[in-house]
């Protein structure tokens, strides 16, 4: 099963994304929200993935 969310680099949930889990999952982090007046990238995007048999 996997979703993903989006979240502003001044709010990242370093728990949710990096905390414990109690089975085998895997996060892919990457930059979003491009704002082209200003050149950066103003938040994340993660995908979250749980391991199913």
């Amino acid at each position: 099963m996997e979703h993903g969310e989006q979240y502003p680099k001044d709010a990242f949930p370093t728990e949710t994304v990096y905390g414990y889990t109690e089975g085998a999952e895997l996060r892919l982090i990457t930059c979003d929200g491009y704002d082209p007046a200003t050149g950066r990238l103003e938040g994340n995007y993660v995908v979250y993935a749980e391991l199913v048999t």
